[in-house]
């Protein structure tokens, strides 16, 4: 039996109103800060009334993470990458990649800066604390531990710095990656977001390596598959 094009309409509009409602936050959040910004204010933009925000979010800390979660946080698409990785297959490349693409983000996805930009320089300490304390604090867990994890496989393999521990290259990973967005959306003036991240990130992966010479970080071609000869008979 087909659904009921009626309800269907009406679970779509509901979708687009919830869409519309973190549109519009994230332009009053980016311009007023966090704690400045009303339900009222964000309502008004985005031409509902408070009930239409209430039956989508239970307060404003709630759409903040909603608004985090429609972007994803860089560091969190490694838990992704992760669970399509084979254990030893190329880490070194893999981190690469996963770095290189979180800083394209900053250039080449507006939505992705805007909410970087209020999650760390619009959410001011109140009385309540930090609104995205939490979640900021669940997501950098998150992330050090994937980066971790593939930091031991490259030191596992022999390429990491003999003086460096899996733990330190991963807070250097984590510092670098983080460091550019910070820099980036505190003083874009200055620091360009659209730009070639390859060799910076090549340039940082190799100073971790035991012989940066040697530090495979474009993706080895796959190996050509023998056929086996037909037996005799």
């Amino acid at each position: 039996m087909d659904d009921d094009p009626m309800g269907r309409r009406t679970k779509d509009e509901s979708a687009q109103t919830r869409e519309t409602i973190l549109d519009a936050a994230e332009i009053e959040m980016q311009a007023r800060g966090v704690s400045q910004t009303s339900l009222n204010r964000i309502a008004q933009r985005a031409q509902v009334t408070r009930g239409a925000i209430y039956w989508h979010f239970a307060d404003k800390r709630a759409l903040l993470e909603a608004m985090v979660a429609r972007t994803h946080l860089p560091l969190r698409d490694l838990r992704q990458c992760l669970s399509q990785h084979i254990p030893g297959n190329e880490p070194l490349w893999l981190l690469r990649e996963v770095m290189r693409h979180g800083l394209e983000r900053l250039g080449n996805d507006p939505r992705h800066r805007r909410v970087c930009h209020i999650v760390m320089h619009r959410c001011e300490v109140t009385d309540e604390g930090h609104p995205a304390d939490a979640l900021m604090r669940a997501m950098f867990e998150d992330a050090r531990e994937v980066i971790m994890s593939l930091c031991n496989e490259i030191k596992q393999l022999g390429l990491l710095h003999s003086q460096l521990s899996a733990r330190d290259a991963s807070d250097m990973v984590m510092a670098f990656v983080a460091g550019h967005y910070e820099c980036v959306l505190r003083h874009p003036e200055t620091h360009v977001a659209d730009r070639d991240w390859g060799p910076l990130v090549d340039a940082a992966l190799r100073g971790l390596m035991n012989d940066p010479t040697q530090a495979m970080l474009t993706r080895a071609p796959a190996a050509e598959i023998q056929e086996p000869e037909p037996a005799d008979h």
